[in-house]
């Protein structure tokens, strides 16, 4: 029970920062700073020099590609199968005395425990790539540096307050699933419009019939001029996160997508429409004639759709 509490902390550390895990696990046997229980004799290989070479220089270039907007949410969204597999990798090496069955347990507890953390970090990440400045994520990067660097002192310690700290973190997962879901998503179809992009071939959303039609419900008969690809933000109330399409024309804006599996329309009549380019995703904004703003994301390839309405 010792060794898969032990699992479920490194699980968690190694979802958030998988590199700076096995950097700091690997310098802590180097150095004998902890010392190894009976039967993790073959932990050793993660105290080896090409290890913690590898490690160090990745964990080098997370440090600095997690404190750039945007580019923190491209690099998780190409780890997301890295760190449970870097995770359940990791577990193996310290756990070998365990007979198979134990050993599948281990694996899927370290992966289950990773993919959470990162999950969970990676949808925190894509919301705070919303601010307009860099300092946040800034911040928010320091303070996952320094959370999973006490998490492994706590690892190497205290292993069952880790795992404690382990479940209560999945127990609050569990209850964000569904915005994690969604968050998640959203950085997919981000990732794989951009990767479109590059090899020429863009999203291009087309209207359904009664879409269609209720455009012109909303618009009194006017046709959209431009149709895009777009993600709405927290601006719109009960539909942060969600991936649908954007009709614009003069004064008029509907945007449609599903939730829980219901089709649903919001309706808005912008006086200006503002667009900017981002690392990953695009923001086009709406203002109102009271001056409110509502922003939306764009997927790659809308931008200059979006210019035909300035």
């Amino acid at each position: 029970m010792s060794t898969l509490a032990s699992a479920a902390g490194l699980g968690l550390l190694a979802g958030i920062r998988l590199y700076a895990t096995v950097f700091a696990v690997g310098l802590l046997l180097r150095f004998h700073w902890i010392e190894l229980p009976a039967g993790w004799q073959h932990a050793s290989v993660l105290a080896d020099t090409r290890v913690l070479i590898l490690a160090g220089a990745a964990c080098a270039i997370e440090f600095v590609a997690d404190k750039v907007p945007w580019l923190d949410s491209a690099w998780d969204a190409v780890h997301t199968f890295i760190r449970p597999i870097g995770a359940v990798l990791a577990a193996s090496s310290l756990f070998t005395h365990l007979d198979p069955a134990w050993q599948l347990c281990l694996w899927v507890l370290a992966g289950g425990f990773a993919l959470s953390g990162h999950s969970a970090k990676s949808a925190t990440r894509l919301f705070v790539n919303h601010s307009p400045e860099p300092f946040s994520n800034i911040a928010l990067s320091l303070a996952e540096d320094a959370a999973v660097a006490g998490g492994v002192y706590l690892w190497a310690t205290h292993p069952w307050a880790m795992a404690a700290l382990a479940v209560a973190f999945l127990i609050v997962f569990v209850w964000l699933a569904p915005r994690i879901y969604r968050a998640i998503r959203v950085e997919w179809a981000a990732f794989r419009s951009l990767v479109r992009h590059w090899f020429g071939k863009p999203v291009a959303p087309r209207l359904s019939p009664d879409q269609e039609r209720r455009f012109s419900e909303h618009s009194g008969g006017v046709v959209p001029v431009t149709t895009l690809a777009a993600i709405a933000t927290s601006d719109l109330k009960g539909l942060g996160n969600a991936i649908g399409t954007l009709s614009l024309a003069p004064g008029r804006a509907v945007f449609f997508t599903r939730r829980w599996g219901r089709a649903v329309d919001r309706a808005l009549e912008p006086v200006a429409v503002d667009v900017r380019s981002r690392l990953l995703l695009d923001q086009l904004t709406l203002v109102d004639l009271a001056g409110g703003r509502t922003r939306f994301d764009l997927l790659a390839g809308q931008r200059d759709l979006a210019r035909r309405l300035r």
